[in-house]
């Protein structure tokens, strides 16, 4: 009798068992360093990889049955503290193992981690009138968002200042006094000491995460 022919196992197809993609800003800027995890949905076997400066990674999967999520960390540091940004793939649907992946990121603005600012009278005889305060603040070098622009927050009484990108501002302030458009002092709880402009920086808090805080007083 012959000798059976064994039926060998065939080769995994080109891409099998390994997930690919690049991540870049809206802009379609590359964003190197980024860390890319993908997870087996039941196993939770997980494997890892880092963005090149190109933006693209590559992750070697063990070969085993089932599907994968993949997900991105980017962790961007503000006034010395690092925040992680979870990402999700454009193409945010598992996928089989043995067939492989291409899933690509894009960072956005709407991604961009943010903090609460809160602002305070420094004390009782402090005169504020709210309807009338603006708040500008101009980015010290790009915020979480990217950008770098001045905006002005008018500060509607009830409302208050709305939260931010993280970063350093430097901020300034203005109100109407009698009749009379009058600047603030202002410090902040990393510059305590007041003036017409201020450096300002989001802080870490146990209860309401990063915040900046602002006291105003009048010149």
């Amino acid at each position: 009798m012959p000798t059976p022919t064994p039926n060998p196992t065939p080769a995994p197809a080109p891409g099998a068992y390994t997930v690919t993609g690049r991540i870049l800003t809206e802009s379609g800027q590359p964003l190197a360093g980024v860390e890319v995890t993908a997870t087996h949905t039941v196993s939770y076997t997980y494997g890892t990889a880092k963005t090149d400066a190109q933006g693209r990674y590559t992750i070697a999967l063990p070969q085993q049955l089932g599907s994968w999520d993949v997900v991105a960390y980017r962790a961007l540091t503000a006034c010395g503290q690092t925040f992680e940004v979870r990402l999700a793939p454009e193409v945010d649907t598992p996928f089989a193992g043995a067939q492989g992946a291409v899933r690509d990121f894009v960072y956005r603005k709407e991604n961009a981690p943010r903090g609460k600012v809160y602002d305070y009278i420094d004390n009782s005889d402090v005169e504020i009138d709210y309807s009338t305060l603006e708040v500008t603040f101009t980015p010290d070098g790009p915020n979480a968002a990217g950008s770098t622009e001045a905006f002005t927050v008018k500060y509607p009484f009830g409302y208050g200042l709305p939260d931010m990108p993280l970063g350093a501002y430097f901020v300034t302030a203005s109100h109407q006094r009698g009749g009379q458009k009058e600047g603030l002092l202002i410090k902040t709880r990393d510059n305590p000491t007041y003036a017409p402009r201020v450096r300002g920086c989001f802080l870490p808090d146990s209860h309401y995460g990063p915040t900046l805080e602002l006291f105003w007083k009048n010149p």
